[in-house]
């Protein structure tokens, strides 16, 4: 039979047992019902009820329960799954699993179990049945089990190898159908082994369907944990997907699964993934598995007859899980604030202990706890006990757990346990107290907890290691240093107790006991200081026995190497009260000093009793030795201890006569009293006896004269030596030797000692350093005693310099100062005599004074050593030196002695020619008679030797002091000065060795020179009366009279000079001492009246004007005729034939390209033009000014004129300041009191018109050009007594005219006569006032010219009704017909010149009547003609008011004028607004100033026009100051916004909120904030924004704003915005709240930041960033007022 054929009779089996169990239920499907007749239906639905009846009890009752009830339904399928068979799976290699598949509307449950048979499907099939065991595992609630699922589904559909069935029930049912299967074909062939469950779950029109029973699902799925699998019997995977509304969209997936590593280790997975991310989670437990045995019943649970007979609920399994980190480290819950679960099969909850527990415990109904008085729950207590402690030993196995295990004990204080598990508690303390499972320190013994001792610090050494070894054997007790100290901790609430102090000290009894004795033979100092502070304990805390016990140790080293204790016999320290060493011959007992030096350790043998000997008890048992016979045993060492222990007390008996009877050891060890017998120390010094007597092989014969044996010297060590030396010197020790006898010895024969004679006679070149270093000694003796026999030591010889042997009365001392004078003064090879001395010369040897050598440093030593020198002597600076010292010898005496000291030098110097004459530019040097010399003369000089300058140019950078050596040279020697008489015999001795070289210095000599009038004179005529002159210059020479003096360039005929050959200092000496003529004004305009066209250059007489213009400043000649001129036409330069030659001076560079080719000009630029104006009025060419020539006449397009569009810019409302400005400067306008004239003013009208076109005329001799220019600047008619002003429509033509032409033209309006069109003088001020009055205020108009003296007037002030007027008059312009102007080809201010090139107009038919002006084209206005295209007719004159507001404002006024301004306002602050944020959004930079023009030029596509904005168009005159500032600061903050929003890459999380600020609310005028709300929180700066990006730090750092360190930070940033229409420096103001948030929000978390924006009506606005500003004030950066807190940047 085929496997298909096989399945179809499986399968056709199946259906048949299905339906049988429907039919055996008396149940009908609506498939059956359907096809019977009305009657036969009526029957069988009769039937069913009585069936129903019948049985309705128990289903009705399930029914109820089902949806009454807490029931997990998840728990129920997870047990019923771990129930089932997995035979297959195992024999596939598959491990065994439940999958839940969780859609919209159904969960798909798979499980890879056996299958279902005969009896699963009637166990599933009835109520109360079941094919599972129920004496253990996991029950619910009692009689639903499977029939859970309904509480979540409508229809259950169960697919199993060949059966396919379904239940259906829903609320409200009698719950017949959750027991009737009904048959279903399904859809595929399910892989074998699978089972499948699908639950149809409840709609949303069912009450306990809809989104809370899906999250009810969720949630349960949620509750599933990979701990459960440790506890399930056969399933070790869990799989559970959820999928979106769509069913193919999988949301997310999570597979819990367990793995057996080894026999009791278990490793939990979970692997969760979600939005493309995948979490991994991994947990490995040690488990310990056990089974409880006579366990009474489960409360909660029904057992069957066989269950009651087997006592099968008497056995339960217990579970303990460990967890372990992969590294087999305990991982202990606590550590994250939360204890591991109870399970019982299912987690019931956490109760306080750090592994997991296990068992078939009695649980409450809703299994949130267990019942804690079920005597089943009781029970299992004790086995969870024992299982505790069978893992405790397991981990012991570990070889690392085995020192960690204790962290899984429960902790037995501060924590809350309940009484229940209070009891589990106790009973493992109990069970693992007497568990041997502590490992000792270098043992392999376990001990049980009690018995195992900690270690205190007081017992350990700096290494924590035990002082003393441990007791062998089961005296043991040291505790296992691996174990941590917080793990020991825990034991410690286990018994674990310290070492006390008595068994400490049986540890160092011990220890003592041994060869190998630490205590003895350790020499670290650490080790010896620890070990005694552990031994005086007992002392510290004053414990009675312990002290006992420590006294009986021998603990005290002596120093012959034995130790005791102080109980028998005293012991005393080495080492005196008064701290010195105790010679060790003496009888005492004395500790090892090495012991005792260390504090700790002295502190104990104190403690035991060890006492200190004084300084006099010692004394005495030294001198005591000494009183008996000579040697009595003392050697060398012993003698040293005793000699430098009574020098150390000498303090007792200062005394030497306490000391008759010592001894000492001479070097060759042999043993001398002190008495009668004289001791040398071994002397090193060079001229010690030791040292002299070794340089000689002659042995003196001496039996009384010794040297001390060495060792006495190296007793006290270096620190001491000194005074150590000193005290046996007090003995008798002698250190320099004797150089004469001693006052006591025989005298008969010679006074020299025989240690002196010795030296004298074998030593001679010693003799002088023995001298020296015996008169260290002896020599106040000598002096004192024996003065009169000096002889002797005088006639002794010793050697000088040079090798001679001379006697000390007949040489000098090379004193400092004689060696160094001798050193100053005299190079090798000049001799001088000194006593040879190698050392350096001091007060040792001033001894040498007393035995006739000399070291007078007078006047003739110098002399001697100034005689001595070489005549071509080495390094000359040194004879300057030599002649400041003799004249400073000469200065300190008395008048007397001075006088004669200087004639002593004059006559030594003269006679011998010993001045000197330093070498100069090739001339060598000399020596020279005073007579010869000249003091000051110049240093080139050669008929005469100059001194000082010699001097100074030979040793410029020495340290002399010339005004000394002068004196020394003028006073001492009487060296004649220089004369100018010296100067021109040099001059004249030039001529004839034809040597100019060195004119220049003899000129610079004359020029310092006074001279008077008879000296000039005689000095000019000898410069004169020269054959040849005494003028050097162009290398020839030249009389006074043959020179000149010019500042420029440009020759004179016939004159050389002078300038062009020296420098302009010697302009003075030349012109006013020789007399040589300077340039003036005369010479050069006759120069220019001699020259001759043809002979002369267009360049040179440029030149000549030039110099002659720069004359003329000073100094005015008398004119008589034009000289010849340079002149230019058609761009070439001439100069003319005749002197009536016509033409004009161009002076203005608007008229360079019209005129300038095209007639005669003077050959100048217009910018030379104005540097020639001393010249052209000298020469009285004003009148040929080009601008003066000039005549101009302007046409009007009558079409192109519009009012005035800026109401500030209309004339009439600065109608009485110009006025007050006309009657100050006394214009020929105003008659009679001036009211016509202000009424002209106040009746004027402004125009705007697109071209203005000039006609340009100039006649020049017999030439006339006429030119065209097609724009113009200002047109001015005042015909018919109405005064008209045509301006630029052109924005920037026009604020270009309101600054420079319409001020100007104004001004000559006002002073232009209009009777006789003659114009008056202008004041230049004027144009000032004027230009000043047209920008200003109107009311500040009057306050200015107030401040600037302008006279007032008695004409009252009408301009009040203008200004109320006038905003309403500019409103009308929205009716004015629009100027015919494509926007493409206006003019911009930046491409539009003024002035352009002239191009005739042809075909243009204005409505014009030219008439030209007799005025120039920049100097006189040219009235305009009359427009008539205005639609109104023209006003009359009147000096009515009401006919003026009414009549006269052209165009009318609208009727609401307040509102009319402010709207125009708020429509010009919204447009201010959207220029500031497209700055921003188009700005890249944050820290620096920048012009957004640049910014904008450098972007592609179109760039929007920017405008400049002003404050009365903004906000108008209404406004108050605080309100404008708000809006200003309002309009600042949203550049920052805006800038800080454009960053790129973004600022995350920046949005509106950001902005903190209460005046953002101004912004909401424009359309793109309408709809932002005021800030109603409270104001910590304008702005907040915290980077958790680190993007606006890495901007500011990559700005340079901050230091690279805060690259890693993410700071909160506070930023205030300071804004300003002007210029970035401006002042702000900072409040003291923002001043002292400024300083407390500068910290390593946060940045306080202040923006400056600056240049806001511009279309160059900038923004400066100054990041914490608290550390730019201190670097001045910022600087601070302090009252008002203004901030002013620099």
């Amino acid at each position: 039979m085929s496997s298909t054929t096989e399945f179809a009779s499986r399968q056709a089996q199946a259906r048949s047992l299905v339906q049988e169990i429907a039919r055996s239920h008396g149940y009908l499907g609506e498939e059956v019902l359907g096809r019977m007749d009305a009657d036969t239906r009526r029957q069988v639905e009769e039937a069913l009820l009585t069936k129903d009846e019948m049985i309705g009890t128990s289903v009705i009752t399930l029914a109820k329960n089902l949806y009454s009830t807490n029931v997990r339904f998840i728990f129920e399928l997870l047990q019923n799954a771990d129930d089932n068979h997995f035979t297959r799976a195992a024999s596939l290699n598959a491990v065994p699993y439940v999958s839940f598949h969780v859609y919209h509307d159904r969960i798909v449950v798979d499980c890879n179990e056996d299958g279902f048979n005969e009896e699963n499907i009637r166990a599933i099939c009835n109520i109360g049945k079941s094919s599972k065991t129920g004496a253990q595992g996991y029950i619910g609630e009692k009689g639903i089990g499977f029939k859970s699922v309904f509480k979540v589904a409508w229809k259950v559909e169960i697919q199993s190898g060949a059966y396919s069935f379904s239940f259906t029930h829903r609320q409200g049912d009698s719950g017949f159908g959750m027991m009737s299967p009904e048959w279903f074909v399904p859809a595929q062939e399910l892989p074998a082994p699978l089972t499948r469950m699908t639950l149809y779950l409840h709609g949303n029109d069912d009450a306990s369907g809809g989104p809370a029973q899906r999250q009810n699902i969720l949630d349960q799925l949620n509750e599933l944990k990979p701990a459960m699998l440790l506890f399930l019997k056969k399933l070790k995977r869990i799989d559970i997907k959820i999928y979106g509304e769509d069913g193919n969209e999988t949301i997310s997936a999570t597979s819990l699964s367990i793995h057996q590593i080894e026999p009791s280790r278990r490793v939990l997975e979970r692997v969760h993934i979600e939005n493309e991310n995948t979490e991994l989670t991994r947990q490995k437990y040690h488990i310990v598995e056990s089974t409880a045995r006579n366990l009474p019943r489960n409360e909660n649970r029904n057992y069957s007859a066989q269950e009651e007979s087997s006592k099968a609920y008497s056995t339960a399994p217990v579970v303990l899980a460990f967890p372990l980190s992969d590294d087999d480290v305990p991982v202990l819950e606590l550590q994250k604030l939360e204890p591991q679960e109870l399970f019982a099969f299912l987690p019931v909850r956490r109760v306080g202990f750090n592994f997991l527990i296990h068992s078939d415990f009695v649980t409450q109904a809703n299994r949130e706890d267990i019942v804690t008085t079920s005597s089943r729950n009781i029970q299992l207590l004790d086995v969870i006990a024992d299982s505790f402690v069978v893992g405790m030993r397991q981990l012991c196995q570990h070889p690392s757990l085995k020192y960690q295990w204790m962290r899984y004990l429960p902790k037995l204080v501060y924590y809350p346990w309940d009484p229940f598990w209070r009891r589990l508690v106790d009973k493992i303390k109990e069970r693992i107290s007497n568990e041997e499972i502590l490992i000792l320190r270098n043992s392999p013994t376990i001990v049980r907890i009690s018995r195992a001792k900690r270690i205190t610090r007081d017992h350990c050494d700096n290494h924590n290691t035990p002082l003393f070894d441990d007791l062998p054997g089961s005296q043991a007790c040291y505790i296992s240093p691996v174990y941590q100290f917080n793990d020991l901790a825990i034991l410690q609430e286990y018994g674990l107790g310290w070492l006390d102090h008595a068994d400490f000290l049986l540890r160092v009894k011990r220890d003592l006991s041994l060869p190998t004795s630490r205590l003895r033979i350790t020499t670290d100092d650490e080790w010896q200081t620890h070990a005694a502070r552990s031994l005086n304990l007992s002392f510290q805390k004053e414990w009675s026995a312990q002290i006992r016990e420590t006294r009986k140790l021998e603990l005290v080293p002596l120093t012959c190497g034995k130790r005791v204790n102080t109980i028998n016999g005293a012991v005393y320290f080495a080492a005196t009260s008064g701290g010195h060493l105790i010679p060790s011959d003496l009888g005492y007992r004395l500790v090892d000093p090495k012991a005792a030096r260390l504090p700790e350790r002295k502190k104990l043998f104190e403690n035991l009793g060890i006492k200190q000997l004084s300084d006099g008890e010692v004394r005495t048992a030294i001198l005591r030795k000494y009183e008996r016979t000579k040697s009595n045993g003392i050697d060398l060492e012993i003698s040293i201890s005793h000699i430098r222990f009574l020098y150390l007390t000498c303090y007792l008996i200062p005394l030497i006569d306490e000391y008759p009877n010592l001894y000492l050891f001479n070097s060759d060890g042999k043993l001398h009293p002190l008495k009668d017998h004289a001791f040398y120390f071994r002397d090193t010094d060079a001229y010690g006896l030791w040292s002299l007597l070794s340089k000689t092989d002659k042995s003196p014969n001496w039996s009384n004269i010794h040297f001390l044996h060495e060792k006495y010297e190296d007793a006290m060590g270096i620190a001491s030596q000194e005074d150590w030396k000193r005290w046996l010197k007090s003995l008798g020790v002698r250190q320099y030797p004797r150089l004469v006898k001693d006052f006591e010895a025989d005298l008969s024969e010679s006074t020299l000692s025989e240690e002196c004679r010795f030296v004298a006679e074998h030593l001679p070149s010693e003799l002088l350093g023995f001298l020296k270093y015996g008169w260290e000694d002896d020599g106040k003796f000598i002096c004192e005693e024996m003065f009169e026999e000096l002889d002797e030591l005088k006639a002794l010889k010793v050697p000088c310099q040079g090798g001679r042997m001379v006697a000390l009365s007949g040489i000098y001392l090379p004193s400092p100062n004689l060696l160094a004078k001798r050193d100053q003064f005299m190079r090798y090879g000049e001799a001088f005599p000194f006593v040879d001395i190698e050392s350096t010369l001091g007060p040792q040897w001033d001894f040498l004074k007393k035995l006739g050598v000399r070291d007078d440093l007078d006047l003739r030593f110098y002399l001697r050593i100034l005689e001595n020198i070489d005549d071509d002597p080495t390094d000359p600076s040194r004879i300057p030196h030599l002649y400041l010292q003799i004249q400073s010898e000469c200065a300190n005496q008395n008048a007397a002695v001075q006088g004669e000291s200087e004639t002593t030098v004059r006559t030594f110097i003269d006679s011998k020619s010993r001045v000197f004459i330093p070498s100069y530019e090739g001339m060598p040097s000399s020596w020279s008679s005073p007579q010869n010399c000249l003091l000051d003369a110049p240093a080139p000089m050669k008929t005469k030797c100059s001194v000082l300058p010699r001097y100074r140019d030979a040793f410029p950078k020495s340290n002399i002091d010339f005004s000394i050596l002068r004196k020394f040279f003028d006073k001492t020697l009487r060296i004649t000065k220089c004369s100018w008489e010296h100067v021109v015999d040099e001059l004249k001795n030039m001529q004839q060795t034809d040597d100019c070289q060195a004119a220049l210095s003899m000129y610079k000599e004359l020029q310092k020179m006074k001279f008077t009038d008879t000296s000039t004179n005689n000095l000019r005529n000898a410069f004169d009366n020269d054959n040849l002159g005494l003028v050097y210059a162009n290398e020839k020479w030249y009389k006074p009279s043959q020179c000149l003096w010019s500042s420029t360039s440009t020759p004179i005929r016939g004159r050389v000079n002078l300038s062009d050959a020296y420098e302009p200092e010697f302009e003075q000496f030349f012109v006013e001492v020789l007399g040589v003529r300077g340039v003036d004004a005369n010479l050069v305009y006759n120069e220019l009246l001699e020259l001759k066209p043809t002979e002369a250059s267009v360049g040179h007489v440029k030149d000549l004007i030039w110099n002659l213009n720069s004359l003329l400043e000073i100094e005015h000649p008398n004119f008589s005729k034009l000289p010849l001129l340079p002149l230019r036409f058609d761009g070439r330069a001439f100069l003319p034939l005749f002197d009536n030659s016509e033409f004009a001076i161009l002076d203005r560079k608007p008229l360079v390209p019209i005129f300038g080719d095209k007639i005669t000009l003077l050959d100048f630029t217009y910018q030379e033009v104005f540097q020639l104006k001393p010249f052209i009025e000298w020469a009285g060419l004003e009148d040929r000014y080009l601008s003066r020539l000039v005549k101009e006449t302007s046409t009007l397009d009558s079409s192109d004129k519009l009012p005035i569009s800026d109401a500030s810019q209309d004339v009439r409302t600065k109608a009485y300041g110009l006025y007050r400005i006309a009657t100050h400067l006394k214009s020929p306008r105003i008659q009679q009191n001036g009211q016509d004239l202000y009424d002209l003013l106040r009746m004027s009208r402004t125009w705007e018109t697109q071209r203005i076109e000039s006609t340009l005329s100039v006649k020049v001799g017999l030439v006339t050009v006429t030119e065209s220019v097609d724009i113009g600047d200002i047109h001015i008619d005042d015909a018919d007594g109405l005064l008209q002003i045509y301006v630029p429509h052109d924005e920037g033509l026009r604020y270009d005219s309101y600054i420079s032409t319409l001020p100007k033209r104004l001004v000559h309006w006002m002073m232009t006569d209009p009777a006789t069109n003659a114009r008056q003088d202008v004041d230049p001020i004027a144009m000032s006032l004027v230009q000043t009055v047209l920008q200003a205020r109107g009311s500040f108009v009057n306050r200015y010219l107030d401040n600037e003296g302008v006279i007032d007037v008695a004409v009252p002030d009408l301009e009040e009704d203008i200004h109320t007027d006038l905003s309403s008059a500019i409103a009308a312009l929205t009716l004015a017909p629009a100027l015919n102007i494509a926007p493409s080809s206006a003019p911009s201010p930046a491409s539009t010149p003024r002035l352009g090139p002239v191009t005739p107009q042809r075909g243009s038919s204005p409505l014009s009547i030219g008439s030209s002006s007799d005025g120039g084209y920049f100097e006189q206005e040219t009235p305009a003609t009359d427009l008539t295209s205005l639609s109104s007719p023209r006003p009359r004159r009147s000096r009515s008011r009401a006919s003026f507001s009414q009549d006269y404002l052209s165009p009318d006024p609208f009727t609401s004028r307040t509102a009319e301004r402010q709207r125009r306002a708020a429509e010009e602050y919204c447009e201010l607004l959207s220029q500031v944020a497209a700055a921003a959004r188009k700005s890249r930079l944050l820290s620096t100033p920048f012009d957004l023009s640049d910014l904008a030029a450098a972007l592609e596509g179109d760039v929007p026009t920017m405008k400049t904005f002003n404050e009365y168009d903004l906000f108008g005159a209404g406004m108050s100051q605080f309100e404008r500032d708000r809006r200003v600061g309002a309009a600042g903050e949203l550049f920052v916004f805006e800038l800080l929003g454009a960053l790129n890459p973004s600022l995350r999380g920046f949005t509106r909120d950001n902005w903190r600020s209460t005046i953002r609310k101004y912004v909401t005028e424009h359309p793109d904030y309408a709809d932002m709300g005021g800030w109603t929180g409270i104001e910590t700066s304008d702005l907040e924004y915290e980077d958790r990006d680190g993007t606006l730090t890495e901007a500011l750092v990559h700005k340079g704003h901050l230091q690279a360190r805060w690259r890693t930070r993410r700071p909160k940033y506070y930023i205030e915005v300071k804004a300003t229409p002007g210029h970035w420096d401006n002042a702000f103001f900072m409040s003291h709240a923002q001043h002292e948030k400024m300083r407390s929000f500068s910290t390593d978390d946060s940045v306080y930041v202040i923006f400056r924006v600056f240049n806001l009506y511009t279309d160059a606005i900038g923004c400066n960033v100054y990041v914490d500003p608290a550390k730019l004030e201190q670097e001045g950066r910022l600087v601070f007022t302090a009252d008002r807190w203004t901030v002013k940047p620099q």
